[in-house]
């Protein structure tokens, strides 16, 4: 009982005075203050409203400030890369040499800095194409205004990745042989490509061989497989796969 006491007796001031508080702002003319009209303000107090800092927050004086992410960086790199390549296509195929290398059908180049970096710069390139027609890969080196040199390299030594263009050409083909052998299966599912390897990974074909597979889904097993030739633009092989 005796802790109840010392509770109420703490309690009673503070209700006298609430209560005192309440009739003199009566007698003042002034009714009492509805919680709901009082402006609470910040919870801590804090008044500052931090108008004159960055954000996220930064000490006082701080220099060097590095970001750590570039909303829109990534897009803005590779655009800038496409318009510099385009800019390199433009000068290669000026050249005589290089048309007369490259044929009427080629793919479209890689591109590989002098000095290894993702930004082309002012400095020597080389641009490397696939001629469909020679059957010979053609590495074009350059700098921004003149050809400098042009080799060709046989097929079977060596040959850049594939490109999309060269993935959906294939995929047209297939899909054409496939419908003719009356394979409606395939109508149904989605190609994926790369670039073919002579079995027991024996190095390169001869020619330009794509190497394309058929899901339902892309993390679905294939269901059909099938070599194109690019080159000859004709189906070496296909095969079913088993279920």
């Amino acid at each position: 009982m005796t802790t109840n006491r010392t509770s109420w007796r703490r309690l009673i001031p503070a209700v006298v005075l609430s209560t005192v508080a309440g009739v003199a702002a009566w007698a003042d003319g002034r009714a009492p203050a509805d919680p709901a009209d009082v402006e609470a303000g910040h919870p801590t107090g804090h008044l500052h409203d931090h108008a004159d800092q960055a954000w996220p927050p930064q000490p006082r004086g701080i220099t060097n400030v590095v970001p750590l992410s570039d909303p829109g960086g990534a897009e803005r790199a590779a655009e800038l890369r496409q318009r510099q390549k385009a800019k390199r296509e433009r000068v290669a195929l000026a050249s005589p040499d290089v048309r007369k290398s490259l044929g009427r059908r080629y793919t479209r180049p890689d591109l590989v800095e002098s000095d290894g970096k993702g930004v082309v710069n002012t400095g020597t390139v080389r641009l490397v194409y696939f001629s469909l027609e020679n059957n010979t890969t053609v590495e074009v080196t350059l700098d921004k205004s003149r050809v400098l040199g042009v080799r060709e390299i046989a097929a079977t030594e060596y040959q850049p990745d594939v490109t999309d263009d060269e993935i959906l050409e294939a995929e047209g083909i297939a899909r054409a042989y496939f419908n003719d052998r009356g394979t409606a299966r395939v109508a149904a599912l989605r190609a994926y490509g790369i670039l073919a390897y002579l079995p027991q990974g024996t190095g390169f074909y001869p020619v330009r061989v794509i190497y394309l597979s058929f899901h339902e889904a892309e993390d679905a097993p294939p269901e059909f497989s099938a070599w194109v030739d690019l080159s000859n633009q004709r189906v070496l092989r296909i095969r079913e796969e088993p279920s």
